[in-house]
């Protein structure tokens, strides 16, 4: 009768060191070989794609530079990994919104027809991995667990820019659905 008990706990003894060790090596840093800014979603590696800039007359407006069916679809943001060569990672600013073109539809000349619902900042918590030149980038509110986080229901795409795009600057994005 204790037999077979025993027998059960000597290859879980077994097995769970090997499953400790595969998830701490899961769990750091990617190693990244190409240029770009990344982000884990569903256990895989998504790069973001670098979109248009963003302006302010009447709230941000992003003019993309790619379709929209080359923005890759995610079901959640996890860690997003930064590896461009002396980028300014401290100025990132996270960034949310509903629609493809954030700030309506209008022409670039035109003003913004966003309205606060439709786009809000989102903070993030930058640090530095134990690769050199590789930053680790996690949404303030996301799990304290897993890295993951969602944005509102009302909101579809997720991204990065640097000053909060107040300047012009590109946006990498993903979208969520």
């Amino acid at each position: 009768m204790w037999v077979l008990p025993c027998s059960r706990i000597l290859p879980l003894a077994l097995v769970l060191p090997i499953t400790v060790v595969g998830c701490n090596k899961a769990g750091g840093a990617p190693e990244l070989k190409k240029i770009g800014i990344f982000t884990q979603s569903g256990g895989n590696l998504v790069e973001m794609p670098k979109l248009g800039t963003l302006a302010t007359t009447y709230g941000p407006r992003l003019y993309p530079e790619l379709p929209e069916y080359d923005i890759p679809v995610v079901t959640d943001v996890g860690p997003i990994y930064v590896n461009i060569p002396d980028f300014p990672v401290t100025s990132l600013k996270g960034i949310e919104w509903h629609g493809y073109r954030l700030g309506g539809n209008g022409s670039v000349g035109s003003p913004s027809t966003a309205m606060p619902q439709d786009w809000k900042s989102v903070t993030l918590v930058t640090e530095p991995t134990k690769t050199v030149g590789l930053f680790k980038v996690v949404v303030g509110s996301a799990d304290a667990n897993t890295g993951r986080w969602k944005p509102e229901l009302d909101h579809e795409y997720f991204g990065l820019t640097v000053d909060g795009g107040y300047k012009g600057g590109p946006i990498w994005a993903v979208r969520i659905k």
